[in-house]
């Protein structure tokens, strides 16, 4: 079945506004005691539900964060106005979820040779967002997204089973490969669900 495509003038609104809140509110967070920062992380033992969220709000230190603050603009640019902002926000949130989720589920023997007992950042949440951004220009007939989104599949998936980021960053001591693998995966699922129930769903995505 052919993907649904919206009029040929349609744009949605722009995606801008709720990138740079996102900034705004890592920077904020940055700038928190360092004691409320270790509560919003990922802790393998003192698990919060809420953490889920939380973990992708703080970072390692100012090189983690201003790359993720790089990441954020980029991808807000490039997906700007593939879909409504509140669905590429749920994107976001989404990818968050899962990132965490996958470090809670995965980041441990057998998939890996160690265990992660804490985990920052939100670069899993950001490969959500831009699975999920690249999913709606598709939609829109940008074939080039279709490949972007292969490309960033098998990246995650590559690390995943390497237990190691193909390039490292330097940023942090260990990259977070399994959460990658997580926010790029829950999305997948999520579109895949979508299509599955309705597959008469048009081009907004979730």
């Amino acid at each position: 079945m052919p993907l649904k495509r919206p009029p040929p003038n349609h744009e949605h609104a722009s995606f801008i506004a709720l990138g740079v809140l996102t900034i705004v509110v890592l920077g904020l967070v940055s700038l928190m005691p360092v004691s409320w920062q270790e509560a919003f992380a990922y802790q393998r033992y003192d698990f919060s539900y809420w953490q889920l969220l939380t973990a992708g709000l703080v970072h390692e230190n100012v090189s983690h964060l201003m790359l993720n603050l790089v990441a954020v603009a980029v991808i807000t640019v490039l997906i700007n106005r593939s879909a409504p902002p509140t669905i590429l926000a749920v994107y976001l949130l989404l990818g968050t979820i899962g990132a965490t989720g996958a470090e809670h589920l995965l980041s441990k023997p057998p998939a890996l040779d160690f265990v992660v007992v804490e985990t920052r950042g939100l670069s899993g949440g950001l490969h959500g967002l831009l699975v999920g951004g690249l999913l709606a220009l598709a939609r829109r007939g940008d074939q080039w997204a279709v490949w972007l989104v292969i490309a960033v599949t098998l990246k995650v998936g590559s690390e995943a089973a390497l237990g190691q980021p193909i390039i490292a960053s330097g940023t942090v001591e260990n990259v977070a490969v399994m959460a990658h693998l997580g926010g790029t995966l829950v999305i997948l699922l999520a579109e895949g669900l979508q299509r599955w129930v309705d597959p008469e769903c048009g081009a907004e995505g979730l």
